[in-house]
């Protein structure tokens, strides 16, 4: 059997890691839903991360923090109130770190449990009253100014954690798919999973590019129309394997946003539907905003044939929290 997975631990083995997920995340058929749907559907289950909220920014943070820490990092600093930044807030109290937040807005405009969440973790929040991005930019550039200038080691991480340094994150899930593969003999001809910052998707075409696996890797648009997500997704894809020092194929990123409804972080009436089919025949909770929008699309996939009766399909579910937050 061809070995996949392998040729992914050999390009990442010099990469730090914070050892945050707990793996591997379970992998396994979707039996109820399977048989809804007439097609055969397979779950992972990044949402068991086993780390704070868990979800795909784990994935992201255990790289992003790996490479904090090696280069003696004191000071986190990130932007917007996400299920990024509450991750962050909780890897970066388990490492020793202190993590500032950069938020628009006053204290009032923001999900109270959030800001409970932030405060049981002492993450110092900043609110910028510009209500721009360029006015969090420079916010966030003054404060990394200051605190280098005190003396502290700051490093800074992008809203999604999406840098050639998080992307590691899904090359490293990738493997974990492949293996699964060479074990069980159960091989995954779509890969499907909501797609908002690039890097978890990104992360998981470098994978495929890398390990000559076979295979479809669909993100469904939750933020953005195709041709702005194609374009993010292909960035961050090209700077990591250039990073990495491995070629990519352009043609691996896919992206379908017939389920964006209204954008971010609004749900559509078809990711209720989503969210509603999976708790009910799986007892899976998605949240509507991503994990939803990839749902609709793999129930309309399954119903109107563009999944075919002989074909294995992954669905990531990537976390969420069930929309608490919003």
């Amino acid at each position: 059997m061809h070995r996949y997975a392998d040729t992914i631990k050999h390009v990442l083995k010099d990469w730090p890691l914070a050892g945050l997920a707990v793996e591997p995340t379970p992998i396994y058929r979707l039996a109820r839903l399977s048989s809804k749907l007439g097609r055969e559907v397979f779950a992972l289950r990044e949402d068991m991360t086993g780390f704070g909220l868990g979800g795909n920014k784990v994935r992201k943070l255990d790289y992003l923090i790996g490479d904090a820490l090696s280069k003696g990092t004191e000071v986190l600093i990130t932007t917007s109130a996400s299920s990024f930044s509450r991750n962050a807030a909780v890897a970066a109290k388990a490492c020793g770190l202190e993590l500032h937040v950069l938020l628009n807005g006053e204290p009032a405009e923001h999900n109270s449990l959030s800001r409970s969440f932030f405060e049981q973790f002492e993450t110092k929040l900043h609110y910028v009253a510009s209500n721009t991005p360029e006015g969090l930019a420079r916010a966030q550039e003054e404060l990394a100014a200051n605190l280098h200038s005190s003396g502290r080691i700051v490093y800074e991480m992008p809203p999604g954690g999406s840098t050639e340094i998080g992307t590691l994150g899904y090359v490293h899930v990738f493997e974990q798919i492949a293996r699964y593969t060479e074990s069980t003999s159960t091989h995954f001809d779509n890969i499907v999973l909501a797609t908002g910052s690039a890097g978890t998707q990104a992360g998981l075409a470098i994978g495929q590019c890398i390990s000559g696996y076979p295979t479809r890797v669909i993100g469904i648009a939750i933020s953005r129309p195709t041709e702005v997500q194609h374009k993010r997704v292909l960035q961050v894809a090209l700077s990591t394997a250039d990073s990495l020092g491995v070629p990519f194929d352009e043609s691996t990123v896919l992206i379908d946003d017939r389920f964006l409804g209204e954008g971010y972080p609004i749900p559509s009436q078809e990711s209720i539907e989503g969210v509603r089919l999976f708790a009910h025949t799986e007892g899976m909770l998605l949240d509507p905003v991503y994990g939803g929008k990839a749902a609709a699309w793999l129930i309309h996939a399954a119903r109107v044939g563009e999944l075919k009766e002989n074909e294995n399909t992954l669905f990531i579910h990537t976390g969420g929290n069930g929309g608490l937050f919003y």
